[in-house]
């Protein structure tokens, strides 16, 4: 039972993210209190529960009997639920036990929600250390030493509970004063949020700075650590560790600190003292104090004494021993020649051992040597015996014979005379140089000191000029690694710098970063002499580096890596110390920076931080990706596809196997979907290389998306990530076929994120173009930071540069009419030409750059592939934009009644009038009444606009300007009360006039508050012309938006009192706060129905000029007109793009006419998207099951900018589905794919027929028609639950709509703008709407469609029906020619003219014209007779009732809908079977056809029917009944339905057919 009570609990909360805890005497089964108390706690599953839990009960001092922990899964991801049995309490401690299990759980919350967030601030405070520099008592070794300490804390040492930021107060002399810290109350994370939470004291904080405190601030050390005041609720009851990080000004002063607390962890405390950083330190000065051994490893000493000739082992004694191999030691550090002197203890000879480089040695040196022994103690040579090993020096053992009372030389007078033997160190340089046939004049010009001659051999120094020979040009520099390791992990590295030494600090931490750590540096300064020029100087600095445990010797790659940094051709980041860690070599750890980066930018990986630690920990894997991304893609490696396939697979099945031994989860997640990532790539730049051989700066890689995971939804087609190290970007495509622009990203860690956002939007835009959505963004990471606006442009521009670049080197090109793969580039993804982009935020003028790109690449699509450029259709000048989200502002007010072209109507705007769509958006109208605007500068206020034509004329002398704000605005035309007001003001005054505008009754407001109020105000239109999100919904938070830097101005929708709000650009109100806008009365689109007009624009110049290029080619058009002919046709294409906003609006109102009626329909089609993966309703903001659960008891349908969504995808849908069908193929559409295109290029026919994007065009005007026409569901429900091919169903859909004249109807529908309500004309569009789905789905139901082209259904319907239409009146049933009559009145009286009123009305009636067509075919009979037979057997057999009836139900849900359509598609065509056995009759009677008129069709339908009055009586009977009962239902229909099919049965078999 106290299970159950726990699973319930959780059932009851489990939709909450809150933790419930309660605690309470148990129950048993039987409904009884028990003698036991349960705490009970459910919640998310986070870490620190179980312990806390316990360790609340334990202070509590109450025993724990049993603790259940089971986990389970919600709807919202995994819970826990916590059950501890515990003795009976009183109701005193059990209130206490509450308390502290509710306010443990507050700190296990925040602990939990702040983790990232503090781990993140902790490392931000060791990157803050970094740049501290280093002073007399601060050495760069404490900060590195603090910084490491800090590092060893994230490595899993130190569990975070909190952080707080404190800055010092400081007095007049800028010294420490006595006044309390600051404490930065927004900086609280964790348990520090809140204020009252002590760390080092348990009286009120901040304290005055205590002597304690004031010692931790002036000692060297960046680091204090010490225990916290407190003891912890989260995961064990102990004093939690604070450790203190001090924050520097500029001038290294300390100005305040950062408080973590937290607990170590277990592993802290059994680590080796000697491991741990900080604590090492301590250890290694208190050693440094005592005397000092032998600075060389015992395995070297051990090489020494093994190497050491065997005979002098035997005879040397220790003393000796010790000396003379501590000598050679020495030696070995600094190689050079050396003599050891032992004397025989009998005094019958001299050994010596001779140590010199063994590039020196020769037998005549060596006779030498032996000769001037033997001379100095008068003896004579015995032997020698030389020794090469592997180090530098050789060694010979010369014995010396004596006799006694011999002399006793000098040992080091012998040593002297044995180095001068030897040639000088210059003389030696220069041998060396001969002996190397280096170039003779290096050791000539070169000037060494005397410490650089003490400290190197001349072979050394030849080498430093070698490698200052080959230094570059400029403040280049060289690294080069030189020397044995002489201590296990140590290596030797010189860097060479031209003019001035290098700041250490410049070089630590470059090495840092590589993993290394330098042990010691020392300078050389060396003179280079330069013909007829002054001598040069090039610093050598020597370091010595200590490398990481079981790392190998550096080498060329480290030189390479080190060289590349400061070239900056890679970062300077932890990714070079993978260099190190696997062997590799720079570029391929800038490979796994690229990829690793590429998945940082989804936001769903582990930190940079994990990602190169799981990469340096795991090299094997490591180097195996690497592997398997050089068999994908190095062009070195032959072979096809196919092969590398063969050959990857094994490598990926041995990552697959290694990841199975990684131990933590994090690294596991970060090599595994690098892993994935690597396996979803499809083609790269990395092995390509510039016209000097060297590889490009940027990597690009172009990976499938939706193979990619994990991903935030949605997840592309195909993407681009750009890396390099002074640009990152990402380029979204969402079909082989897309357009988007490229915006300049201020984003640096998520502009993917901010892309994908804008994606969205963009896709959704598409739907009335050819391509598809995509969007590119790039963050310039090297702008100057206080550069001037020209030079932060150019550095912007080069950033654009390299990203579009690398875009085009991965992208194929045509050729010849053929699809050519880039040079070097191993394409996993067949054939993909089409790049298209266009300008964005931030790139407005940048076109003709990216055009001159495509230029330089020979790019197919010429200047076709940035649209917008000096020479294309400029959307600013066309006010394109603008022009198209006025369509909408047109239709929103036609619809309530109000002419924006001709009566005043008020507006509140964000933009400035030298914004494109702002600007632009502010002239469509005269008789705007600006009352407000603005923009990032200015408030402009003008609360009472009296004289509009001469306020528009100030809106167009300031959009006509190079530049304008609100603050060139001619005061004198403000009313009275307005003004321009500057936003940084710190507060604005109130007039009468302002406060009415805004509803405000302050005196004085700040700006923020008073734009708030501004976007609340009730007005006409609110006019989004500007960049920001300023309106949401109510159940929004500010978070969800994602546009921080609007937080403060942002309202709820439920607030905003205007009447209708357009969307020039994007994203100015979430979708949310659109349906929440429109479902309170708001008239509202969508930003991408809205400004549509500018990507449609667009798309036209791309599309005009492939066709204009493929004229040239065809030598049809010469290529020096092409640009005026360009320019010639801007209004026209102005006109095609603007038709597109038109049609788009009017059916979203049609839509929304029915959108109740419709929405199991539409809930249908999200369904069926949802399912094949096409659409994400949580992405798209669209309805849950329970919410239209909710509509349709409340009997609503989806609201206006949810229409605007299921339209665009439908258009999507459907557009991929016609595309991938015949359909584009049938001639007949060739007309509409010549009207897309401007007249003036009717004459280029081969081109527009050749033109490669022909059959999208066709795809996409077709899908946007019939979806226009038929609403979102009609077409895709057809192809789904039918099975129809939807090529079929345009086809189908097109042969109505001709044949019909729907097309001229619809013309007279929309030519009544204005000049009647518009609501008249939405019920003819309804009506409309619904015939032309009756009919086209007549259409596709016939086979002969399928086989043939529309114009064969054209030709055979299109001058029939218009022939039937003049008398089909005359030949209708009273029934029926009522219900027309019904219609047309119910037009008439809403304000439709009587002609166009009835040509509506009958066209439901028209439909059986087709079906009066085929009877007249099929028997020969002319129309008109044909048309009163149909008509008078539909008549008496009572179908024309039926039908009727079918028409006019309303089906309860999507089932009752498609059962209603399969009788209704059933009747016509067992009414025209009948009509053709009545006719048959007839002729067979020898009546003539001639003289048919309704009552001659009535008196024969009659005498066809008699012999068979028993069946008709089944029909007709029933029906007079269904009247008496009540009418129609489905139900009855279907029942009358089988009647019909009995009755046609019987009459096939009476005629044999």
């Amino acid at each position: 039972m106290l299970a159950a009570d726990l699973w319930q609990l959780n059932k009851d909360n489990e939709g909450s993210s809150a933790r419930v805890i309660r605690t309470r005497q148990a129950i048993g089964a039987d409904g009884k209190p028990l003698r036991l108390d349960v705490a009970e706690i459910v919640g998310p599953d986070v870490a620190f529960l179980v312990d806390s839990t316990i360790n609340a009960c334990q202070e509590a001092k109450v025993e724990i009997r049993a603790v259940l922990h089971p986990v389970v899964t919600g709807p919202a991801g995994k819970r826990s639920t916590i059950q501890v049995h515990l003795p009976l309490l009183d109701p005193h401690m059990r209130a206490d036990l509450q308390k502290r299990l509710e306010d443990s759980f507050a700190d296990v919350a925040v602990v939990n929600s702040d983790f990232h967030a503090m781990r993140h601030k902790m490392e931000a405070a060791s990157a803050a250390l970094a740049s501290v520099k280093a002073t007399g008592t601060r050495t760069s070794g404490e900060i590195a030493e603090a910084r490491a300490f800090l590092a060893w804390l994230a490595d899993e040492n130190f569990t975070y509970l909190g952080a707080r930021d404190y800055t010092f107060a400081l007095d007049a002399n800028g010294q420490l004063a006595a006044e309390e810290p600051v404490v930065d109350e927004a900086s609280g994370l964790g348990i520090l949020r809140d204020p009252d939470r002590n760390v080092l004291s348990r009286g009120a904080e901040p304290t005055m700075l205590t002597p304690a405190v004031r010692a931790f601030i002036n000692e060297a050390s960046p680091i204090i650590v010490a225990k916290a005041s407190f003891v912890s609720r989260v995961h064990r009851r102990s004093h939690a560790d604070y450790v203190g990080v001090k924050r520097y000004d500029a001038r290294g002063e300390v100005i305040g600190e950062t408080r973590f607390v937290g607990l170590f962890t277990s592993e802290a405390y059994t680590r080796a003292a000697d491991e741990v950083p900080l604590i090492r330190r301590k250890i290694e000065n208190v050693k440094a104090a005592a005397p000092q051994g032998s600075r060389f490893s015992a395995k070297q000493l051990d090489a020494v004494l093994k190497n050491y000739p065997r005979d002098e082992l035997f005879q040397i004694s220790e003393g000796d021993l010790e000396r003379i191999s501590s000598g050679v030691l020495r030696l070995l550090l600094r190689p050079r020649t050396r003599l050891f002197i032992r004397r025989d203890r009998f005094d019958r000879y001299v050994s010596a051992l001779l140590y010199t480089p063994r590039d020196s040695y020769n037998s005549e040196l060596r006779t030498r040597a032996h000769r001037l022994l033997a001379e100095a103690y008068g003896g004579r040579t015995t032997a020698y015996y030389p020794s090469f090993g592997e180090g530098p020096l050789a060694r010979v053992h010369l014995i010396i014979g004596v006799d006694p009372g011999h002399p006793e030389p000098d040992e080091d007078a012998l040593d002297l005379q044995m180095r001068q033997l030897f040639e000088t160190w210059e003389d030696a340089l220069a041998r060396v140089a001969r002996a190397t046939g280096a170039d003779q004049t290096l050791p000539a010009r070169a000037h060494f000191t005397g410490a650089y001659k003490e400290t190197f051999q001349p072979e050394e120094g030849l080498a430093d000029l070698l490698a200052i020979a080959q230094m570059p040009t400029g403040k280049g520099l060289r690294a080069r690694v030189w020397g044995p390791d002489f201590e296990a992990h140590v290596s030797r590295v010189k860097i060479y710098h031209r003019d001035q030494p290098l700041d250490l600090a410049e070089i630590v931490p470059v090495l840092e970063r590589m993993g290394l750590r330098v042990q010691a540096e020392v300078g050389y300064p060396i003179r280079i002499g330069v013909d007829g020029a002054p001598d040069g100087m090039v610093y050598v600095h020597d370091l010595a580096i200590d490398r990481p445990a079981g790392q190998k010797r550096l080498d060329a790659r480290f030189e390479q890596t080190f060289q590349a940094i400061w070239g900056r051709e890679t970062e300077n980041d932890r990714f070079n110390s993978l260099v190190v860690a696997l062997g590799a070599d720079w570029r391929s750890a800038a490979l796994l920076r690229t990829l690793c980066r590429y998945r940082s930018q989804s936001g769903l990986d582990p930190s940079e931080t994990v990602q190169v630690r799981a990469l340096a920990e795991h090299p094997d894997i490591s180097n195996n990706l690497l592997k398997l991304f050089a068999i994908k893609f190095d062009p070195a490696s032959q072979g096809d596809l196919d092969a590398r396939r063969a050959a990857a697979a094994p490598v990926a099945a041995e990552i697959e196997k290694q990841l199975e031994a990684v131990a933590t989860l994090d690294a596991d997640r970060a090599l595994r979907r690098l892993l994935a990532l690597i396996k979803a790539s499809q083609r790269t730049n990395f092995y390509l290389r510039d016209g000097e051989g060297k590889p490009f700066r940027h990597i690009a890689v172009k990976i499938a998306s939706r193979a990619a995971d994990p991903l935030p939804a949605p997840r592309p087609y195909r993407e681009i990530f750009v890396w390099s190290p002074d640009v990152e970007g990402v380029h979204l495509r969402f079909g082989p076929v897309a357009r988007g622009g490229l915006r300049w990203s201020d984003r640096r860690d998520d502009f993917r994120t901010e892309v994908l956002g804008l994606v969205k939007a963009q896709q959704v835009k598409n739907a009335v173009i050819v391509p598809v959505g995509s969007k590119g963004g790039f963050y310039p990471k090297n702008l100057p930071a206080k550069g001037t606006r020209e030079e932060v442009q150019a550095a912007g521009i080069a950033a654009y540069k390299t990203f579009v670049g690398a875009l085009l080197q991965l992208t194929d090109n045509i050729v010849d009419g053929k699809t050519v793969h880039p040079a070097g580039v191993i394409p996993w993804d067949g054939e993909d030409p089409y790049l298209v982009v266009a300008a964005d935020k931030g790139t407005a003028t940048f076109s003709d750059i990216a055009n001159g790109l495509s230029a330089d690449y020979n790019f197919w699509l010429g200047d076709a592939f940035a649209s917008g450029g000096s020479v294309g259709y400029d959307h600013k000048k066309m006010g394109i934009t603008a022009r198209g989200a006025w369509e909408a502002v047109k239709r929103h007010f036609r619809e309530m009644g109000h002419d924006t072209q001709s009566q005043p109507f008020s507006v509140i705007g964000i933009g400035d009038m030298s914004g494109d769509v702002f600007g632009n958006g502010m002239l469509l109208s005269k008789f705007i009444r600006l009352q407000a605007a603005f923009d990032h500068r200015h408030i402009f206020l003008d609360p009472n606009p009296a004289d509009l034509e001469a306020t528009w004329a100030e809106r167009k002398r300031m959009f006509d300007l190079p530049r304008s704000s609100w603050a060139d605005y001619n005061k004198t035309l403000i009313s009275k009360g307005g003004g321009v007001f500057e936003r940084s003001a710190k507060s604005i005054p109130l007039t009468p006039e302002i406060k009415a505008l805004t509803g405000l009754t302050e005196d004085a407001v700040t700006p923020d508050a008073l734009i708030k109020a501004l976007l609340a105000a009730e007005v006409d239109l609110l006019w989004f012309g500007g960049i920001g999100a300023y309106i949401k919904a109510s159940t929004q938070s500010h978070a969800d938006v994602g546009d921080k830097t609007n937080d403060i101005l942002r309202v709820d929708a439920k607030d905003v009192r205007a009447k209708v709000i357009a969307e020039g650009a994007n994203l100015g109100v979430t979708q949310a706060g659109r349906i929440e806008f429109a479902r309170k009365g708001g008239r509202i689109n969508t930003d991408a129905i809205d400004n549509s007009a500018g990507v449609d624009s667009s798309d036209h110049e791309v599309n005009i000029k492939i066709l204009t290029a493929a004229a040239i080619n065809q030598g049809a058009l010469k290529a020096d007109d092409r640009n005026a002919l360009l320019a010639s046709m801007t209004d026209e294409v102005g006109h095609l793009v603007l038709v597109n906003n038109y049609d788009q609006t009017g059916a979203l109102s049609v839509m929304q006419a029915t959108a109740a009626a419709d929405l199991d329909s539409h809930e249908a089609l999200i369904d069926s998207l949802e399912a094949q993966g096409k659409l994400d309703r949580a992405v798209e903001g669209l309805p849950s099951t329970e919410t239209f659960r909710r509509l349709r008891d409340a009997g609503q349908g989806l609201a206006r900018p949810e229409l605007a969504v299921i339209m665009a995808y439908a258009k999507l849908d459907l557009f991929a589905s016609i595309v991938g069908s015949a359909a584009p193929d049938d001639p007949a559409f060739e007309e509409m794919l010549t009207g897309y295109f401007p007249r003036e290029l009717e004459k280029y026919g081969e081109a527009r027929k050749r033109h490669r994007l022909r059959r999208e065009i066709i795809a996409t005007m077709l899908s946007n028609r019939i979806v226009n026409m038929t609403g979102a569901s009609f077409a895709v429900q057809k192809r789904d639950a039918e099975g129809l091919d939807a090529g079929h169903i345009s086809q189908a859909f097109e042969a109505a709509f001709s044949a019909f004249h729907l097309d001229e109807l619809v013309e007279k529908i929309n030519g009544l703008d204005g000049k009647i309500p518009a609501a008249a004309q939405t019920i003819m569009m309804v009506e409309t709407a619904a015939n032309l789905r009756m009919l086209a789905g007549a259409f596709a139901s016939d086979p002969a469609l399928g086989r043939g082209s529309v114009s064969a259904s054209h030709a055979r319907y299109h001058d029939a029906i218009a022939e039937i239409r003049s008398v089909l009146p005359s030949a209708l049933s009273p029934i029926v020619l009522g219900r027309v009559e019904t219609r047309a009145e119910a037009y008439r009286h809403a304000g439709a003219p009587a002609g166009i009123a009835h040509d509506v009305a009958l066209v439901r009636a028209l439909a059986s014209a087709r079906e009066t067509v085929d009877i007249a075919a099929e028997t020969g009979w002319p129309l008109k007779a044909t048309l009163f037979v149909h008509h008078q057997v539909g008549e008496l057999l009572g179908l024309d009732r039926m039908r009727a009836a079918a028409r006019d139900l309303q089906p309860r849900d999507q089932w009752d809908r498609l059962a209603l359509q399969r009788v209704a598609d059933d009747l016509p065509r067992r009414q025209s079977e009948l009509s053709i056995a009545a006719i048959r009759f007839a002729k067979a009677a020898g009546i003539a056809p001639a003289s048919m008129d309704r009552a001659s069709a009535g008196r024969l339908a009659a005498d066809w029917i008699a012999p068979r009055r028993a069946s008709a009586d089944r029909l007709t009977q029933p029906m007079s009944a269904f009247d008496r009962q009540g009418g129609w239902s489905l139900a009855k229909l279907v029942l009358l339905g089988d009647a019909v099919r009995e009755f046609v049965y019987a009459v096939r078999a009476e005629t044999g057919g």
